[in-house]
């Protein structure tokens, strides 16, 4: 721990040290500290525009479960530095995994193997995406061999043993799976993260309580490995052994900081608020120490104790100690704190470095309970931040007509949006439906005949598609575009939109039969 005492001295010294707060991160992310972010965010604050710097900002942040504040980070970097980065694309690749994207990641997986043709292990990301996600015989057969193939490379095997063993995992196919496991264990190279991965094959339950027990034993000493088989315990629903175990680690591997999160969250796990605040009570966890003071409130508000002025004060503590506020949203909205976390998110998002990722936070959030108003402005702030981005000015477009009507600046930012990629049919609607709140019903029906046919029954085309018809006389066209509209996803704007022109279109067809 000396760098890491050496690094402290130089900050307080002189606290935009670059070099002592790179190392402070470095130090973070060696002993897996989620504090490691925050340091990476500082970095990048003191040394603005720099691509390696901003590519470390991301891993960190895909590294500790922030995979929103990855994508921006990484969709803000110039994009020649995209163009011949593999390493920008592997990350865009376990981006667009996250987000369900898989075509995306593939293409990302793919444009990172051709432009790093020497390095093996994006060959093995492709194979072993395509192994995961493809429904074809062929493609699956492929990617094995592939794998298979890669055993004879040493630089490579690892990598491609394990993701063998995790297809066969997923296939339930358990003799191949210790088979490769047998294999796995055999490489001098394997790490005790691969050991405790091979825990998920044990065939019985006898075996598999005496493998803990031995993981237990062996990791006893060693802080790293203690962390790593608490939490693998953690993850497998299995916390009542990580609180049973580990009163009995050594004093020097229990005071770590890791070691005492994890214990912390086997107590969240099974809910013994008691136990947790007592625990709490005992330890400080240096950069992480909001964390901690977090959860000490969580527990005392599952008991039923006074909690909020501790609450205001660790808020008002994390404001002036930026990301801490939005890392402590992003434990907050697990927790399902919601007005706690939009009070956080809101504050981050009047922060440099942490604004834009906190808007597409709240974004999220207000996109779950359909909150017109509060998307709304959202969107005005993201407009604001980046006032020549499309897709801002149509969101704010558009919820600025759903919730006020008709409007000059709405128009004009529909406008910009549609005619920056006029093939975007929810732009083109946007704007058409702009027009008709102006009165320009025979423009906007110019707009929405541009687009392909296919395109007018999508979800959020279909009903202003039906609007501009309407608006334009076509009373039947507007009455089946109506019919075959899929209200789900709709906000209540847009529910009560679809409503009165079914009624108005009713009205017209009774008058016109009477």
């Amino acid at each position: 721990m000396r760098a890491e005492f050496w690094a402290g001295r130089a900050l307080s010294v002189d606290d935009r040290n670059i070099d002592a707060t790179r190392l402070m991160a470095e130090i973070n992310e060696a002993q897996d500290w989620p504090a490691a972010l925050g340091w990476r965010i500082k970095v990048v604050q003191r040394e603005p525009n720099n691509n390696d710097d901003m590519m470390l900002w991301a891993k960190s942040a895909f590294r500790f479960g922030q995979r929103e504040m990855a994508a921006h980070v990484l969709k803000n970097l110039p994009a020649d530095f995209q163009d011949r980065s593999a390493e920008y694309h592997e990350m865009m690749a376990g981006i667009a995994l996250g987000n369900h994207d898989l075509r995306g990641a593939e293409e990302h997986f793919g444009r990172a193997a051709e432009l790093d043709r020497g390095n093996p292990v994006h060959r093995i990301n492709l194979a072993s995406f395509r192994l995961a996600n493809s429904p074809d015989k062929e493609v699956h057969a492929r990617a094995v061999k592939d794998l298979h193939d890669a055993l004879a490379d040493p630089n490579a095997r690892l990598l491609a043993i394990r993701e063998l063993l995790a297809d066969a995992t997923r296939r339930h196919d358990r003799e191949n799976a210790l088979q490769l496991a047998d294999q796995l264990r055999a490489m001098p190279e394997h790490t005790f993260a691969d050991e405790l991965s091979c825990l998920d094959i044990v065939p019985t339950q006898d075996r598999f309580k005496a493998a803990v027990a031995d993981f237990e034993k062996r990791s006893e000493a060693d802080a790293q490995k203690a962390i790593a088989t608490g939490e693998w315990l953690n993850s497998h629903r299995l916390a009542p052994e990580t609180l049973r175990w580990y009163p009995q680690l050594p004093s020097a591997v229990r005071s770590s900081t890791r070691m005492q999160i994890v214990a912390a969250e086997a107590y969240l796990a099974v809910g013994d608020w008691q136990k947790l605040e007592a625990f709490l009570k005992m330890g400080r966890w240096e950069d992480a120490d909001f964390l901690r003071r977090a959860m000490a409130i969580r527990a005392r508000r599952e008991l039923a104790q006074p909690w909020q002025k501790d609450w205001e004060q660790l808020t008002d503590d994390v404001e002036a100690n930026p990301p801490d506020g939005f890392l402590l949203a992003q434990v907050v909205i697990g927790w399902k704190w919601r007005p706690e976390a939009v009070k956080l998110l809101w504050d981050a998002a009047t922060k440099p470095k942490t604004n834009s990722v906190a808007l597409e936070n709240l974004w999220n959030l207000y996109t779950e309970t359909h909150e017109t108003r509060e998307l709304l402005r959202v969107a005005r702030a993201q407009t604001e931040l980046d006032p020549a981005n499309p897709v801002r000015k149509n969101n704010e477009a558009f919820l600025t007509l759903l919730v006020y009507g008709a409007s000059s600046r709405a128009e004009r930012l529909a406008r910009a949006a549609s005619e920056s990629n006029p093939q975007i049919p929810e732009w083109a609607a946007t704007y058409a439906y702009a027009l008709h709140l102006a009165g320009k019903d025979a423009t906007a029906q110019k707009v929405m005949s541009a687009l392909p046919p296919e395109a007018l029954q999508h979800p959020g085309v279909a009903l202003y598609y039906a609007i501009v018809l309407a608006g334009n006389g076509d009373q039947t066209g507007a009455r089946e575009t109506l019919a075959r509209l899929d209200a789900r996803g709709m906000l209540p704007e847009e529910r009560k939109l679809a409503t009165d022109l079914a009624q108005k279109l009713e009205r017209a067809a009774k008058g016109a039969s009477g």
